[in-house]
């Protein structure tokens, strides 16, 4: 596999890690095999899943300079500490596991990652020589080791990090007894005190990627963690007839930690910023960003050289901010550049005539006088989406109707503080958006 088609891989397979599904009750899917074969399409060297394909890595990606093969019970690092339990997950940079640490009695998450990065391309062994005076460096995932295995497609760099639980949105609300609003508007908080660290050590990071701290697990049996977790879901690797199982793949993959069926009993009210595969720093901006795109700036997708920095960054914390505290995301379900600016130019306004003139798919939405040609979505409106209400249905009631159970939503005069934070940073102009420092004064963290 070419090194171009190794990273643009590893950006397609980031993003899809990073989407959310459609149906919160049903975190692993089977997908349909509708290619006229009786298995899931083979690799180049003959491999296929024999069960489950939704979820995992791409078996494609066990090839040199690619994922290392990794089965449940092997033992990681020096010499054997780290014994695997569970899968956490995987990205366009690695994948990552939830082990025992025999050394110091706890569990930890070892990121393995691809062979084809160096240790000075992974800015997560920098981030202990940035300086931790600054507010906001206990809301960063800061490694606890590091050290480097060999296997069939080179030498892999690992990170060992301390273990976080599920994501901060959406449906995160789930799994609170009391009002949510309280704590979500702390966990804002404390990502923008994280991003803000960032920017005053020269870093630059989209803050999507934001995870619960758990309470100390440290002290449960193996058996009592995947009691509480679930017993591995493992999904064969097959060779078509005649191929023997090459030694570079492994017998099987396994499908990650459903991590929202965790209690509230195991989570804290504190965040954490993990995966800073994407981020880079001031000095050296990337020419390509691999940050999903309903987390850009309209110049992003309008502009042939934007500038990328603390502007970028700006934008893609509103959409975190609303995301986290409305539990759902800005731009739900968009992934269309051209849809996605139209959904701006529905909440923001009309862009200013230079990024209007530079898009050309304007007319496909709007007229010669920039009015909107579907008239179904006049309704659709910034204050709409604050005001959205989400609802969980419970059992059935005599009449066949199923009882609205529990209901999510940001009180009114919230929304319009919230509002008026978020049109600070939603500007078209990357100049005129809020910094994160102006943003952490607003007067809705004290709401």
């Amino acid at each position: 596999m070419s090194s171009e088609r190794l990273q643009e891989g590893r950006i397609r397979l980031d993003r899809k890690a990073r989407h959310f599904e459609d149906d919160l009750e049903l975190p692993h899917k089977t997908r349909s095999l509708d290619h006229g074969l009786p298995h899931a399409p083979a690799t180049s060297h003959g491999t296929y899943l024999g069960g489950l394909n939704e979820d995992l890595e791409d078996l494609e990606f066990y090839q040199l300079g690619g994922y290392h093969p990794i089965h449940l019970g092997d033992e990681l690092g020096p010499p054997g500490r780290y014994r695997v339990i569970h899968k956490l997950g995987h990205g366009g940079f690695g994948t990552v596991w939830l082990c025992r640490d025999s050394q110091a009695s706890r569990y930890v998450a070892v990121k393995v990652m691809t062979a084809d990065l160096s240790s000075d391309q992974i800015l997560d062994l920098c981030l202990l020589e940035l300086d931790q005076a600054i507010p906001g460096a206990d809301y960063i995932a800061l490694p606890l080791d590091r050290f480097s295995l060999t296997g069939p497609h080179g030498t892999h760099q690992c990170i060992a990090l301390p273990v976080f639980g599920p994501r901060v949105s959406p449906g995160f609300w789930h799994s609170m007894d009391m009002d949510p609003g309280a704590i979500l508007r702390k966990m804002c908080l404390q990502a923008t005190q994280a991003l803000n660290f960032l920017h005053q050590n020269g870093i630059y990071f989209r803050p999507a990627n934001i995870l619960v701290k758990l309470a100390n697990l440290d002290d449960l049996s193996e058996k009592e963690i995947l009691s509480i977790l679930g017993q591995p879901l493992k999904s064969e690797v097959l060779t078509e007839i005649g191929i023997d199982h090459p030694r570079s793949t492994p017998q099987y993959l396994v499908l990650p930690i459903d991590l929202t069926t965790l209690g509230p009993e195991y989570l804290t009210e504190d965040i954490c910023l993990i995966d800073f595969g994407e981020s880079f720093r001031t000095s050296d901006p990337p020419t390509n960003l691999g940050t999903p795109e309903n987390y850009l700036p309209p110049e992003v997708f309008l502009r042939d050289e934007p500038d990328i920095g603390p502007y970028t960054d700006a934008w893609a914390l509103g959409c975190t901010v609303f995301e986290i505290r409305e539990q759902i995301p800005l731009f739900y379900m968009t992934y269309d550049e051209d849809d996605l600016l139209y959904e701006m130019a529905c909440y923001f306004g009309r862009p200013p005539q230079n990024l209007w003139m530079q898009w050309e798919g304007r007319s496909d939405y709007f007229d010669a006088n920039g009015q909107r040609l579907r008239k179904s979505d006049e309704a659709q409106t910034f204050d709409k989406v604050l005001a959205h209400r989400i609802e969980i249905l419970g059992d059935r009631q005599s009449d066949g109707k199923r009882r609205v159970a529990k209901t999510f939503s940001v009180p009114g005069k919230e929304q319009l503080v919230l509002k008026d934070l978020l049109l600070k940073i939603f500007k078209y102009d990357p100049k005129e958006r809020a910094s994160v420092k102006e943003v952490l004064e607003h007067e809705w963290f004290r709401v």
